[in-house]
C-alpha cells in the first residue's frame, strides 16, 4: 500500500521553499501545519501564531506518494516539480491533480490581512 506525506510550498523570499515533515512522516496537513509550518511563517513574517493556526489552506500544499506522485491542486510546472524533487530527495516525481490540495480563498485573504497588519 502506498504511503504519502504532506508538503507545503511557501514563497518566503520570492522563491519557492518546500517544507517537508521530519522523516517524511505520514501526518495530516493540519497537524503538520500546526506543528511546523505555521510557527515557521509566524517567525518569518513576524505575525502572531494563534491566528495562523486555523489557516492550513492559506499556502500551497501537496502530498507526495511513495509511488512517485505529487498530488497538487494548483498550477503545475516542471520547475516546481524539480524544486519539490530536490527538497524531498525523491526522483522521478509526476504530477497528479487533486482538488483537495487547492488553497481556500478565505484562508489566503486572512493570511494576507495578517501580513499587511504587520507592515
Amino acid at each position: 500500500m502506498p504511503t504519502t506525506y504532506p508538503i507545503y510550498i511557501l514563497d518566503l523570499h520570492g522563491e519557492d521553499v518546500v517544507v517537508v515533515p521530519e522523516a517524511k512522516t505520514d501526518i495530516s496537513h493540519s497537524d503538520f501545519w500546526e506543528q511546523t509550518v505555521a510557527p515557521l511563517l509566524a517567525r518569518h513574517f513576524l505575525i502572531p501564531l494563534k491566528p495562523l493556526l486555523n489557516l492550513p489552506y492559506c499556502q500551497r500544499r501537496a502530498r507526495v506518494s511513495s509511488k512517485g506522485l505529487v498530488f497538487y491542486g494548483e498550477r503545475q510546472s516542471k520547475k516546481l516539480l524539480r524544486t519539490i524533487s530536490k527538497a524531498t530527495g525523491e526522483a522521478d516525481l509526476r504530477w497528479a491533480f487533486d482538488e483537495h490540495e487547492v488553497r481556500l480563498p478565505f484562508d489566503v485573504q486572512e493570511f494576507e490581512r495578517l501580513r499587511a497588519w504587520r507592515t
